[in-house]
């Protein structure tokens, strides 16, 4: 059987049905006739009005039938407090110090906790969290020397913790 024509049945099948059941739910929903069965009540300050306007016992609470009760009827008097001049104060809370970048390694740094990095403060705690992983390593950025190609050097024994040597350099953020 030719797709295109299977495409086709189905659509005139479901255009079909659509004509044919969406009036009638329409018709089968529309309720009762007899709209004097049910009286509607309005309430009016504390007097209950029904439909034939006549006054029956003061109302102090509404309907039992109502979930979210009434509220009293309150009108604005159109003024407002006095605005102060400054605008308003946003609190923002700091984000951590940190960077995205890419990290290796360096055979040349011997303690494994050591680790140079560009833009960080000398002898601060640095965290390494590889991207790809989420595997994450802390180290020391006390290493001087020159400015190395990617943002964070580590010792190879540190770098195998986040990532294969074979890997090198790869995504990570540096967090202090």
């Amino acid at each position: 059987m030719n797709p295109d024509y299977a495409q086709r049945r189905r659509v005139a099948i479901a255009a079909a049905i659509t004509v044919i059941l969406v009036p009638a739910a329409f018709l089968l929903n529309r309720g009762s006739d007899d709209e004097a069965a049910t009286p509607t009540v309005t309430f009016v300050g504390a007097t209950v009005v029904a439909d034939d306007r006549t006054p029956e016992a003061p109302a102090t609470e509404p309907p039992r039938d109502d979930p979210m009760g009434t509220a009293p009827v309150a009108y604005l008097d159109g003024t407002s407090p006095a605005q102060d001049s400054d605008p308003a104060t946003i609190a923002i809370p700091r984000p951590p110090d940190g960077i995205t970048g890419t990290a290796s390694f360096r055979r040349s740094i011997t303690a494994t906790t050591a680790c140079q990095v560009k833009g960080v403060p000398f002898n601060t705690a640095v965290t390494v969290t590889n991207l790809d992983n989420s595997r994450s390593v802390r180290c020391i950025a006390n290493v001087g020397g020159t400015e190395p190609d990617v943002d964070v050097v580590l010792n190879a024994d540190a770098f195998l913790l986040i990532a294969d040597l074979t890997d090198a350099p790869v995504p990570v953020t540096i967090t202090w």
